[in-house]
């Protein structure tokens, strides 16, 4: 005699207490920004000039009167972004996640267990994607979180005035690709192209993608320079090796081949409210019997001076 259990499936143990959340990258950009809250639609960014002439001295007359001062201002346009999802909590009665669901058959919010991994996997991929807008956006793209605002990529290769740091002035032989063979010299021909009157700022940052620094600490080891491998602060933060500026590595850059820098004070963040891309509006609809859940909000980036910024695009 023995057990017939041929029709009868495996059973694999259902675990209603774990829904796993897949990784996401730490956005960083945004809070090095210079933030402007309460913009609607655009606002000016005004910036001063002025030319100083020095006249000779010791002479009395009327004022003789030399040298202009200029005001100019560039625009920070913000995109407005809203993100809408629903869900009908019976559809999970037929599944393991049956589990989860409360006794009876109204469900008026999302059940324990999920609304949690929820709330983390919505945010993470909300910091996810604003690091990517922040620098990739692009109105033309085709991905939607990239098509709302011009990210400073974009803004940055248009503007007049930025220097170049992929050019023969600052670097022997400008690079066509970037690898472990050549990232510690593109990194000198950036440091070489900032301007001096910005070289002791202490807000003066050069941004490159994870995969660049990652590459670059790499290169140090591989030229036995073990003293320099950073050890990287609560923001990843690290001295370029032999200078007093900092490398922020940022995953908007990642895949780009691009490093920029430039002050946080000259880099631009634009918002309506505060805080308002963490914002989630989750309700239930008697009408409908179904669970909403309703993002808005207002982002744009800009630089205030070009003349400051370096770039090093290949």
């Amino acid at each position: 005699m023995a057990f017939q259990v041929g029709s009868l499936s495996n059973y694999t143990k259902t675990n209603e207490q774990m829904l796993l959340v897949k990784s996401f990258f730490e956005p960083k950009t945004a809070s090095l920004m210079s933030k402007l809250t309460g913009v609607k639609s655009s606002i000016q960014l005004p910036n001063l000039d002025d030319t100083l002439v020095w006249q000779t001295g010791g002479t009395c007359g009327l004022v003789n009167a030399s040298g202009d001062t200029t005001i100019a201002a560039r625009v920070l346009t913000i995109g407005k972004v809203k993100s809408e999802k629903s869900w009908c909590v019976a559809d999970l009665e037929a599944k393991y996640t049956q589990l989860l669901l409360s006794p009876g058959s109204q469900y008026e919010s999302l059940p324990g267990g999920i609304d949690e991994a929820f709330m983390n996997t919505v945010m993470g991929n909300q910091g996810q994607r604003i690091e990517q807008a922040i620098w990739q956006g692009d109105t033309t793209a085709w991905q939607d979180f990239l098509n709302k605002f011009d990210g400073l990529i974009k803004i940055i290769g248009a503007a007049s005035g930025v220097v170049q740091a992929n050019a023969t002035p600052f670097i022997a032989t400008p690079a066509t690709a970037i690898t472990v063979s050549n990232i510690i010299a593109v990194l000198q021909a950036t440091y070489n192209a900032i301007p001096v009157q910005i070289l002791n700022k202490p807000d003066l940052r050069i941004f490159m993608g994870t995969d660049l620094s990652r590459l670059y600490q790499t290169a140090l080891i591989n030229a036995n320079l073990f003293n320099f491998v950073p050890a990287a602060d609560s923001l990843g933060e690290y001295y370029l090796h032999g200078t007093n500026v900092k490398i922020v590595p940022v995953d908007g850059l990642n895949s780009t081949n691009k490093l920029y820098a430039a002050r946080t004070s000259n880099l631009f963040l634009g918002v309506d409210g505060e805080g308002e891309d963490e914002e989630l509006k989750v309700w239930y609809s008697e009408d409908y019997d179904t669970v909403y859940m309703r993002m808005k909000f207002k982002m744009g980036v800009q630089i205030g001076i070009p003349t400051e910024v370096v770039r090093f695009t290949l």
